[in-house]
């Protein structure tokens, strides 16, 4: 099965032997490949919208694996039962939605060892969710489809209660997972960032806006330059 390359990433930060939800399942092709490249044991792929599983469940008959996926309807994570997956993953949605989903499924969340999450906005208030509720990011990946930049989270829950927690706010916004590593698609997309603020700010200064919206722009691309500084060092 061909994945793109947005699912492609998302499937990579799946552990072999998981017991995985996807919700929010679109087409179910995601299952469908964790089970036939032997990564996941079993999936159960749910949206909470009737055509889109209507379509998954198609595509798992199709492949002849309705006895090792599972699709439900229902919203966010409100099908599943405590303890019959160890591992989420949520694709394709706003970061805010996202914290509003794991927030209302906290007794299922509390029997998930991972989380993969690919929030389409706001990756800052979903950082910030997992560092308040004892995840920590152990991977983090990014590419670039049809011209936009997708980021892709693996979670796991803490081994120590005194995770350290990032020194600066942009550090939620960015990370610094992707920086260390030097990911030549991350340096482009800090690049084009603080590109468009220097460009915002200009406009900004031209028709002498605030001095309010001229520093808050101005902080932004501090930020881009914090971390970019970060894949210079060493």
């Amino acid at each position: 099965m061909q994945l793109s390359e947005r699912l492609r990433m998302n499937v990579s930060l799946v552990p072999e032997g998981a017991r995985i939800a996807d919700i929010g399942c679109d087409h179910g092709y995601a299952s469908i490949w964790l089970i036939q490249e032997g990564i996941a044991e079993k999936a159960i792929a749910t949206d909470v919208n009737r055509g889109p599983i209507e379509r998954a469940m198609d595509h798992v008959r199709q492949a002849g694996l309705e006895r090792q996926i599972e699709c439900r309807q229902g919203n966010g994570t409100e099908k599943l039962v405590p303890g019959e997956v160890d591992t989420l993953m949520i694709a394709g949605m706003g970061g805010p939605l996202m914290v509003h989903i794991l927030s209302e499924g906290r007794d299922v969340l509390q029997q998930v060892r991972t989380l993969i999450l690919q929030p389409q906005s706001d990756i800052g208030a979903v950082r910030h969710y997992l560092w308040e509720h004892g995840f920590t990011i152990r991977q983090e990946k990014i590419c670039l489809e049809d011209g936009k930049y997708y980021f892709a989270l693996q979670a796991v829950r803490c081994e120590s209660e005194e995770e350290e927690k990032p020194e600066a706010e942009w550090q939620f916004r960015y990370g610094t997972y992707l920086a260390q590593r030097r990911d030549p698609v991350f340096r482009n997309y800090l690049e084009k960032e603080k590109k468009t603020y220097e460009g915002i700010l200009e406009n900004l200064q031209f028709v002498s806006a605030s001095r309010e919206d001229q520093e808050e722009i101005g902080r932004k691309i501090r930020e881009t330059e914090a971390c970019l500084a970060i894949m210079k060092k060493g």
